[in-house]
């Protein structure tokens, strides 16, 4: 449910904020080698007696990560390129990971990385793909130039540095309010966020008695996208 905020000051007056034990080991009379305990097994004796308590050892099972689960996509794919190459209008379809350097990932139409990555959508049809015409209007143009000219099945990484997407970080856009101005400011905490001007995401970085601080940056700004995607087929 989305929250509004609305802020009146002598500046920004009438400006509108929706927020959306011990081990013992003991002989018996029938053994002298009772005490070889089978290296398979783990021996545990309870403290309150002598008994000694067999138990089979556990394997510990590796759970793939997050990045562990891309790292073995990229070092899968890239390996059978073919010869045919995407030219400008060419109808294809990518896989693609769209994520950061600290491998947190927006988005991807890869099914074992949606899931690994928390990203997985129980209606989303994982077969797919992404399907685009190179060159066509709706593509921003870094893109096109990006896909054109890869092969079939080649896999491609690009690395986009902040002043090509959201820019720096800039302490600028953090605007400190009068909490007298801020009407029914009880209904917001830290950290929430709110849409200026009806559509302007900021988020409120501070609640103190006497004021509200709203930082405007992107959750974005300073920080580098990547994206890595595989060329499925070219029509």
């Amino acid at each position: 449910m989305k929250k509004y905020l609305l802020l009146s000051l002598m500046l920004l007056s009438g400006i509108l904020f929706t927020a959306c034990g011990n081990k013992t080991e003991e002989n018996t009379p029938d053994s002298e080698d009772n005490n070889k305990i089978d290296e398979n097994v783990v021996d545990s004796t309870d403290n309150k007696s002598d008994e000694i308590i067999i138990e089979p050892k556990k394997e510990i099972e590796e759970v793939d990560t997050c990045e562990n689960t891309i790292q073995k996509y990229l070092d899968w794919a890239d390996k059978e390129w073919q010869w045919e190459e995407i030219k400008v209008w060419d109808n294809i379809t990518v896989d693609y990971i769209w994520r950061l350097e600290d491998w947190t990932v927006f988005d991807t139409s890869i099914e074992s990385i949606a899931k690994a990555c928390w990203k997985y959508n129980e209606g989303g049809d994982y077969t797919q793909w992404l399907s685009f015409e190179v060159w066509s209007a709706w593509l921003i143009e870094w893109f096109n130039e990006w896909v054109v000219w890869m092969k079939l099945w080649q896999t491609k990484t690009v690395q986009f540095w902040p002043e090509k997407w959201y820019g720096e970080y800039d302490e600028n856009l953090i605007i400190t309010a009068p909490i007298s101005e801020v009407w029914d400011v009880s209904q917001f905490k830290e950290w929430d966020t709110v849409y200026l001007w009806m559509w302007y995401p900021a988020k409120i970085v501070k609640i103190t008695d006497k004021e509200v601080s709203f930082d405007m940056n992107s959750e974005l700004a300073g920080k580098s996208l990547i994206f890595d995607i595989t060329v499925k087929s070219i029509n």
